[in-house]
């Protein structure tokens, strides 16, 4: 059985973060048998109790365990700082703010028999993929000149996420060497602010996981935001979290 590490990006939300640990461990962990887990705790949102919470519902679930505790919160440098770190040939990446919606078995890492993917995202209930295609494409529009008129044409290629999903281990490493850590890490995948990291992935492919072409997790983090009045904007090409007035 192939090894599979955990990487978790967590604030000091332990409610969200329990309960997606108690679903993921009900619906996912076991098929997988994760070896160990890296998780990056920024100092957003809650307080110093509920640091100390966050830790201990982490040393309840996983025996094998790293936890990094940036000063500054950054979810770049996050995300940068835990893929770096892995070692596995797999590497399932999560966030403190889902949940499965129904039991996920070891076919979940069938599409790497294909040597072009190197990512395997869960299809969620809260965004619009449409699974019908053979992965998540982004579509950019480019120009070429012809006969001396610009003429647009549109570019598909792999779309890479930081929504849960499991990746190619050595893919996740190379990505992080690249990244930015002050810029959205999954934006810089392919919004032009990171060229070099773009270049490097051009060439490979991502699946959606969805067996029954239904969603198979669920976004809890936007309810959570709603009820506190915070939003989510991407500003130059970084994410910010601002409560509203």
């Amino acid at each position: 059985m192939a090894e599979v590490e955990l990487t978790l990006v967590a604030g000091r939300r332990p409610a969200l973060l329990e309960r997606t640990l108690a679903s993921f461990a009900d619906r996912l962990f076991p098929a997988l048998a994760i070896t160990r887990a890296l998780v990056n705790i920024d100092p957003i949102f809650g307080d110093a109790a509920d640091h100390d919470r966050c830790r201990a519902i982490l040393r309840a679930h996983f025996e094998d365990l790293v936890v990094f505790e940036p000063e500054t919160a950054g979810f770049g440098a996050a995300v940068k700082r835990l893929w770096q770190a892995t070692r596995a040939p797999y590497v399932l990446h999560l966030e403190d703010d889902w949940v499965a919606l129904e039991r996920i078995d070891r076919s979940v890492l069938a599409p790497f028999a294909d040597p072009r993917i190197r990512q395997v995202s869960l299809h969620t209930a809260d965004q619009n993929w449409d699974v019908r295609r053979k992965g998540h494409l982004h579509r950019r529009r480019v120009y070429v000149r012809l006969a001396g008129w610009k003429t647009p044409f549109f570019r598909w290629r792999g779309k890479f996420t930081t929504a849960p999903s499991i990746l190619e281990g050595g893919f996740a490493r190379r990505a992080a060497a690249l990244m930015d850590p002050a810029l959205d890490p999954e934006k810089q995948f392919f919004s032009g602010h990171n060229p070099k990291l773009e270049a490097a992935t051009a060439g490979f492919r991502h699946h959606i996981f969805s067996p029954d072409g239904t969603p198979v997790i669920r976004d809890t983090g936007r309810d959570w935001r709603i009820e506190r009045g915070i939003d989510k904007r991407t500003v130059d090409g970084a994410s910010v979290w601002t409560r509203r007035d």
